[in-house]
């Protein structure tokens, strides 16, 4: 297994083609299968402009050799051995929040539009009491809806700190 860094490419072409040389008849295709490996090695390269640079690349073994330049040596460094699963882990975590985050917002949009409705307000209409509590859940939902999203960038901050700092302590000597 080989390891390389990812430096901020947009596509899986130019990756390919920075980290290995492939050449002659059916490069297109050789290309496009180790693309493929790349992806299912490396879940977050699916979306590569959320993978920050600096991220460590695992290069199946069963990839073409790459390029001298671009292999990374992980000798006796632990600090690397472990920045790669806690890397993964962390875009698992990223994609399942994220998820989250959109079906909450969503169910609590829904619902208040629900509540909203011309039809809910005329039921809200034949009873004091239902009508009190329609309007204690709607800002309720209102309140929900501006928390998802507020949480929302809050931890995509806390995530994007927490990758920075996994690829800082794989890189530092010490």
């Amino acid at each position: 297994m080989s390891f390389a860094i990812f430096k901020g490419e947009t596509n899986m072409k130019d990756l390919v083609s920075r980290l290995f040389t492939i050449s002659g008849r059916g490069s297109q295709a050789k290309a496009d299968q180790v693309a493929k490996m790349l992806v299912e090695a490396n879940p977050q390269l699916q979306d590569m402009s959320k993978v920050p640079v600096g991220s460590v690349i695992n290069v199946p073994a069963t990839a073409p050799a790459l390029n001298a330049s671009e292999e990374v040596q992980l000798g006796g460094s632990s600090r690397t051995a472990i920045a790669l699963p806690a890397q993964q882990s962390l875009e698992v975590l990223t994609r399942r929040l994220s998820e989250i985050d959109v079906r909450a917002a969503s169910g609590a949009a829904a619902f208040l539009a629900m509540a909203q409705s011309s039809q809910a307000q005329s039921i809200a209409q034949t009873s004091p009491e239902l009508k009190d509590q329609l309007t204690n859940l709607i800002t309720s939902a209102q309140a929900a809806v501006t928390a998802t999203n507020a949480s929302q960038g809050a931890g995509q901050q806390t995530l994007s700190a927490m990758r920075t700092s996994i690829v800082s302590s794989a890189q530092n000597k010490g």
